[in-house]
C-alpha cells in the first residue's frame, strides 16, 4: 500500500513523481477526505502557533488549576 498527500489540478488527482513507477497500470484505490468547514476540525489538523508558547506538561496543568 502506498499513501500519499497528492493536489487535484484540473479535475485529476496529481500523483507524485516518485511513486508513478510504482503505480504502473494497477487498479488505484482513492480516498477523498473533504475539507471540514468547522472551525475546530481545522485547529485540529493545522494548530496555530503562537510566539512564547509551549506545551505544558501534566503535572504543570494540575499545579495551576488545582486552585
Amino acid at each position: 500500500m502506498i499513501q500519499f498527500t497528492a493536489k487535484v489540478e484540473q479535475g485529476k488527482i496529481v500523483i507524485p513523481e516518485e511513486y508513478i513507477g510504482m503505480v504502473g497500470e494497477d487498479i488505484i484505490e482513492v480516498t477523498i477526505k473533504p475539507k471540514s468547514s468547522r472551525l475546530l476540525d481545522r485547529l485540529a489538523e493545522q494548530p496555530l502557533s503562537a510566539s512564547g508558547w509551549r506545551d505544558l506538561s501534566r503535572d504543570e496543568i494540575h499545579d495551576r488549576f488545582d486552585g
